[in-house]
């Protein structure tokens, strides 16, 4: 059955490069993952919760143990320095 992760995140504006580079690099990754964007754009307004998120994304991989490997996979763990510099907020969640 397939699972679903949805992602926050607040880039640092004066990172801007550096969140761009980790959005690229995880691209394949997603890719050879099976994973499949089913959704992405920015956050147009926040109902409930602290705000201040520029972006929302919905992902769905072929299940939960594909999902929840690819974020302990060593490619993607080389990323997550970039990721945590470039980003003042970003919550992954799986869903599924």
């Amino acid at each position: 059955m397939s699972a679903y992760v949805i992602v926050l995140a607040a880039p640092r504006p004066e990172k801007a490069d550096e969140a761009a580079r980790y959005s690229h690099a995880v691209q394949p990754l997603l890719a050879a993952a099976g994973a499949r964007p089913l959704l992405r754009g920015p956050v147009s307004e926040t109902v409930s919760g602290a705000g201040g998120l520029a972006t929302g994304m919905v992902l769905e991989f072929p299940d939960r143990a594909a999902a929840s490997d690819f974020f302990t996979q060593d490619a993607y763990q080389a990323l997550v320095g970039l990721r945590d510099e470039s980003f003042a907020l970003m919550e992954i969640h799986i869903v599924g």
